[in-house]
């Protein structure tokens, strides 16, 4: 019965590349649509080869397991239910198929580069299909080089009395790099216009006499220009002042005290910067309060003739959020870092490549994170401390990988309630 339902599901899927059925229910354009032809088809074939690979890792006689947060992963019953849970999903093919519950094949792999980029890269929305191949390979190539710095500083033991030059070097360039990938847009077309017009004269006047008809392209590439100049200069400080910091050993000579300290430190300056001083500015604060705490210098005015004047809590509101993207949440990051490295060098927990894998994924999405959007990175450190430090101390694996869990998480969820909202 199995194997004929299997036969049904395959024989559909080749039917949809000789005849396919138009419209189908997943096309998001009317009449006829060449692309949805092969949608079946493909994620048919990944389904089955993605229940080949789990069967052989099933059936491996010594296959590798390791155990995260308590949960034993690649372990054959593990392998082995991943595997049964796929083959009945595959069962059900059909019925997903009629009611378009799959997207179309390139709608499905831009939104899944997309989220790649963006959870664990520490990635922006994409645009297209280029945009994601773009993103998603400007990042594993940064984790690349990354990676190959980290681990000749890593592979021998350290002491806390010294920090090896290579790993204050990959500080340095793990910073650098985090703060130029996010300025960077993630559509390509700009920059390759930009490239093309200092490579290639021909480009060059084209873009002159496209320039005198529409002025905006050539006000994108100078502003691209000028992002570009601006970041050669501040990575290559950020980049000498991580070194230093990182060489000074002062993340490891002031253990666990210092890690307190950013603690308390980040969780207050966000509370301060992206709740209270927001609310004190509402019109109703709080929803209980009829007029803002915290008002303009024009608030009784009825026409505002003036140039408005900067308030005093204006000014604080911008110093602290440049306090907390541009020092705080570097320092914190690179003081879990500098102790994560320090532990792999002398005790590896995934092997020596899992591990700094991890690390600079980890610190490179943070660090993203912090320095483009960090609205709500106070609330998942402090979720981060409170469960991990105190409620489920015994399953956390590292501070930096916790953070890392619990903001891809916190993410997630904001998407489903605003989805939820949206909804109902």
């Amino acid at each position: 019965m199995w194997v004929l339902l299997f036969c049904l599901v395959m024989a559909s899927c080749q039917y949809s590349l000789l005849k396919s059925v138009q419209p189908d229910p997943a096309s998001p354009i009317h009449g006829h649509n060449q692309i949805i032809t092969y949608s079946r088809p493909i994620y048919f074939c990944v389904l089955c080869g993605l229940i080949l690979l789990l069967d052989t890792g099933a059936k491996a006689r010594h296959p590798p397991s390791y155990i995260v947060y308590g949960l034993k992963l690649f372990s054959p019953v593990f392998l082995q239910s991943a595997r049964d849970y796929l083959i009945v999903f595959l069962y059900c093919f059909p019925a997903i198929s009629l009611l378009g519950l799959f997207p179309q094949i390139n709608t499905f792999c831009i939104y899944l580069l997309e989220q790649i980029d963006m959870l664990f890269f520490g990635g922006s929305a994409v645009s297209g299909i280029t945009s994601a191949v773009y993103s998603v390979a400007r990042s594993f190539l940064a984790a690349a080089l990354l990676h190959a710095v980290c681990f000749s500083a890593v592979k021998e033991p350290w002491s806390t009395q010294h920090i090896p030059a290579l790993f204050s070097a990959f500080c340095g360039l793990l910073v650098a790099l985090s703060y130029h990938l996010s300025r960077q847009s993630s559509d390509p077309s700009v920059l390759m216009s930009f490239i093309q017009c200092r490579l290639l004269p021909k480009f060059l006047h084209q873009n002159l006499e496209e320039s005198a008809a529409d002025p905006l392209p050539k006000k994108m590439k100078d502003s691209v220009t000028d992002v570009l100049k601006w970041d050669l200069i501040v990575c290559a400080v950020v980049a000498v002042l991580s070194f230093a910091v990182s060489a000074s050993t002062v993340f490891l000579s002031l253990r666990p005290f210092l890690s307190i300290v950013l603690f308390a430190l980040a969780g207050a300056v966000g509370f301060v910067t992206h709740y209270l001083l927001p609310q004190l500015r509402k019109h109703h604060p709080w929803m209980w309060i009829s007029h803002p705490i915290l008002k303009n210098k024009e608030y009784h005015q009825r026409e505002v003739r003036d140039v408005a004047h900067l308030m005093w809590f204006e000014r604080l509101y911008v110093w602290l959020q440049c306090f907390e993207k541009y020092i705080l949440y570097p320092a914190l990051i690179l003081n879990a870092l500098t102790i994560d490295a320090f532990l792999i060098s002398n005790h590896r927990r995934l092997g020596t490549h899992w591990d700094i894998f991890l690390m600079i994924i980890a610190g490179m999405k943070l660090l993203r994170t912090s320095f483009c959007n960090p609205v709500y990175q106070f609330i998942n450190l402090s979720f981060t401390v409170i469960f991990f430090h105190f409620d489920y101390k015994d399953i956390s694996e590292s501070f930096l990988l916790d953070f890392f869990m619990v903001s891809i998480l916190f993410s997630k969820a904001s998407e489903l309630a605003i989805f939820f909202i949206l909804m109902f």
